[in-house]
């Protein structure tokens, strides 16, 4: 009588502190995890360097097609003539393409030197939250209806939501509205330093229309980067805000 065992690898722990022997769970090599996209400087250098090779292999290509031509039928020299041409003109872009590399990346440095200067300044800016701090004098609130409004309401906000204080707005079209806030509530007492948000609310003549309404905010700047668009953004609070929603630098 034959016996059969059935036997099973079961995964020991390796000294990584890992399993091994078991199934695979689809991690990546290392040289799978350390693949990055190239720079358009290491793109430039690696053209530029593969452009070199295949220039060198087509002399030698051409001159051992001269060394064994048909005396009767020479090779063409306007086709030889146009090749070296076009080579020519490849190196030549691939050098401009590196020259324009070098510009944006001086012009990079000299925008970011430029945007230092928004460090620590008060600026205004298309939004709706905002810090209020003790000893403020005023806050540049403002807001700019798409079309005119039969009346408006200006609501401050505190951070949960709750309405501290409202207010009669302008009610034109076309026109940045300043809000005249002195941080007091609607029973004309002092509010607390903390965060708020401006709210516009008008109302139509025909009350099925709705109006579109962008009001304005401002913050100090805290930090300056990029976004991942490469658009240069403000830390103001706990938002980045697109250098091109600016309106004031105060």
């Amino acid at each position: 009588m034959t016996t059969t065992t059935n036997t099973t690898n079961t995964p020991t722990v390796n000294q990584y502190g890992t399993y091994s022997g078991g199934l695979s769970t689809g991690s990546k090599t290392a040289t799978e995890t350390s693949k990055t996209p190239q720079t358009d400087a290491e793109k430039t250098a690696s053209a530029t360097k593969g452009l070199g090779d295949n220039f060198q292999t087509f002399l030698t290509m051409l001159t051992t097609q001269m060394k064994n031509q048909d005396p009767l039928k020479p090779l063409d020299t306007n086709d030889m003539t146009k090749q070296l041409v076009d080579f020519a003109n490849v190196e030549q872009n691939i050098g401009t393409n590196s020259r324009l590399d070098k510009l944006v990346q001086l012009q990079s440095a000299g925008t970011a030197s430029t945007n230092l200067a928004y460090l620590g300044r008060t600026v205004a800016f298309e939004g709706d939250n905002f810090q209020y701090t003790q000893g403020m004098t005023q806050a540049p609130l403002g807001y700019e209806l798409a079309t005119s409004a039969k009346s408006v309401r200006v609501d401050i906000l505190d951070s949960k939501g709750n309405i501290v204080r409202s207010m009669p707005g302008e009610t034109t079209a076309g026109t940045k509205h300043a809000v005249s806030w002195d941080f007091k509530d609607n029973n004309g007492r002092d509010v607390q330093p903390g965060t708020y948000r401006l709210n516009v609310a008008p109302v139509s003549e025909n009350k099925n229309d709705t109006i579109k309404t962008t009001t304005y905010t401002f913050g100090t700047v805290a930090g300056i980067g990029n976004s991942k668009d490469g658009e240069t953004v403000l830390n103001i609070g706990a938002s980045e805000v697109p250098l091109s929603k600016l309106t004031t630098v105060y």
